[in-house]
Formats: structure tokens, sequence, C-alpha cells
């Protein structure tokens, strides 16, 4: 999975060395990256998959010549796909608001019905029952055939709208100190920013496919990172 940089230079411009080293480097001074082996080791070493109910377990496959997680509900109504990530081998939550985490990942949208909500990724507390309203999240939803931005805090939520969604895209979640930017494809500008109901509890890292009107729901997961501060 590619690194996005933060800084964008044309022709003839000046370039600085910080910027450089704000884009380049590993730096565990401020924060910490993580990176999802999602290839080369068994998809339940890091993710767990009991949230899955009545569709396939994700999987490792190779898909059109590249390997991808893929999550597959099969096609009937209500049935869940669905992985989250794992702290010290077990399902539990693994950062939290205060850590100013950053999710970035990369999602092929598969399949979909075009009526209901059928896919949700991002962040959400590991416990939360998966599709179901006032849980504690910050997540891209696609419903009724539309991509949104999500903030729940357990008690109620902000959803706004962003727009269509291509097949295959780059997706980001930040958050900062008063919002949680929501990035698709394009790194610099926020194609969303939300500023209520903004999640303060523990949360892990999700993906969730859910099938609507008996048409299978299947979205396959490319790559994924976390960011989150380093504490000292």
């Amino acid at each position: 999975m590619g690194v996005r940089h933060k800084a964008y230079k044309a022709t003839l411009d000046r370039g600085y060395a910080s910027e450089w080293n704000d884009d380049h480097i590993t730096d565990f001074t401020d924060e910490i990256t993580h990176d999802f082996n999602l290839i080369t080791t068994a998809i339940t070493t890091e993710w767990d998959t009991a949230q899955t109910s009545g569709g396939s377990a994700p999987t490792i496959s190779m898909v059109s010549g590249h390997a991808f997680v893929v999550l597959n509900t099969g096609a009937v109504t209500n049935n869940t796909s669905s992985m989250r990530a794992k702290l010290g081998g077990s399902a539990n939550n693994i950062t939290n608001a205060s850590d100013l985490p950053i999710l970035s990942c990369s999602v092929n949208i598969a399949a979909v019905h075009t009526s209901g909500t059928v896919v949700e990724f991002g962040f959400q507390k590991y416990d939360d029952t998966i599709f179901t309203t006032n849980k504690s999240h910050a997540l891209f939803r696609v419903k009724d055939n539309k991509l949104y931005a999500v903030c729940g805090d357990g008690t109620a939520e902000t959803e706004v709208l962003i727009g269509n969604y291509n097949q295959y895209g780059h997706y980001r979640i930040e958050f900062t100190s008063t919002s949680v930017k929501f990035y698709v494809d394009n790194m610099v500008t926020a194609a969303a920013t939300i500023t209520t109901h903004i999640p303060t509890n523990d949360m892990t890292i999700k993906f969730s496919v859910i099938s609507q009107n008996n048409v299978n729901s299947t979205i396959r997961v490319d790559g994924c990172s976390l960011t989150i501060l380093r504490k000292k």
C-alpha cells in the first residue's frame, strides 16, 4: 500500500527538508503507524471474524490476479460478513479518539444492493453489534447506493452525504482535536468533516457488509493502515 504525501509541489516550486522528512520517515517520536498484513498471514492472526452471521467469513483470495481480503454475504437478506482488528490476539479495542487515530484503507465495493445500508467500514467499538443504531463509531457507509461519512457517540449520530462512490477507492478517516475528517481518493481535501456526535470511547477497526433483498453484498479490502499518537 503506497504512502500518500502531504505536500504537493508544482515544477520549480520550492521544497523544504521538513516536508520531505514529514512525508517519508517513519518517526516514533510523535506517532506510530501499523500496516495490517492482509496477504502473508492467516486473516485470523490480526482480525476476528466472529461477528459474521450467515455470510462467508472474510478470506484472503486471489481475484483477477490480485490478492484481497474478500467479505461476502451470499444472497440471503440480513446475512453479514465482518472482521474487526484484534488487540494482542483477541477481539478488543485498539485505539481512542484521544490518540487522534488515522485509518487509511483501499476498498473495492464489488457488489451491493442499491437500496438500504449494505457496507460500513472504519472505527467502531469492538463489541457493538454491526449494523445497529446508536453505535460508537466514525466510519464510511454505503446506503441507498450512495457513500456517507458517519460519526456516532453511542446515543445519536451525524450522517453526511458524500455522493456517488467509485467501485475501487482509497479512504482515510482522520481524527483531530475538534472533528473527524473523511477523505476519498483525494488525500488533500476532505470529502466530509464532522464536528458532532464524535465518539470518545475506545474503538477498533471494522469492515462489514450486509445483504438486502436477497442480493449479495461483496467488498474486497486491498490494504489497511493505522496511525496513532505515541504516548510519552
